[in-house]
């Protein structure tokens, strides 16, 4: 149906190089299996690898895995897949309000945070193509390379969000940086 969803409607231009040749654009892991054959676990530090590979290979400072956004972007995924919906906001609210009751926020001044989704079924589900995707899209790919970002968390849900089911999966990446 809709596999291979991108939260912004800009897939004119997803023809733009992921990156150059080299590491940057190797699978890690198991990254390129659909997601009935991984474990949330390995489909989510697939996500956070190949966004790291990438962010090395343009010399940026790798993202830190961090819990409380791991955790506003799992409910997310779950919310989105669960309520059928695909948006970045949601029943839950505003990413900065979900980020914000994770306690990734707690105490801290200035912040910034992101958010990438995206859904897909089959391999167009597995997490290699979730993040090819990303790359070929400016906004996504902007977050995923942005210089201010430090922590990021990722979440997935298994099934489709506006229906389908099947071998399908759902991602949520939170992106964020604190200034004390």
């Amino acid at each position: 149906m809709l596999a291979g969803l991108l939260a912004t409607v800009m897939l004119a231009s997803a023809l733009l190089p992921t990156a150059r040749a080299g590491a940057a654009t190797m699978p890690c892991g198991e990254s390129n299996a659909a997601p009935s054959t991984l474990s949330l676990h390995v489909m989510r530090t697939s996500v956070l690898c190949l966004m790291n590979r990438v962010r090395v290979h343009h010399n940026l400072r790798p993202l830190t895995y961090n819990q409380d956004l791991k955790t506003s972007a799992s409910a997310h995924s779950v919310s989105m897949v669960v309520h059928g919906y695909f948006a970045h906001e949601g029943p839950g609210g505003s990413v900065d309000s979900r980020v914000s009751r994770s306690g990734y926020l707690a105490g801290n001044g200035a912040f910034t945070v992101g958010e990438n989704i995206a859904a897909g079924a089959g391999n167009q589900g597995s997490p290699w193509q979730i993040f090819q995707d990303w790359m070929h899209s400016p906004p996504h790919r902007a977050n995923i390379l942005d210089p201010h970002y430090r922590d990021a968390g990722v979440g997935v849900a298994r099934g489709y969000p506006l229906g389908g089911g099947g071998d399908a999966a759902t991602y949520t990446v939170d992106f964020g940086a604190v200034r004390n």
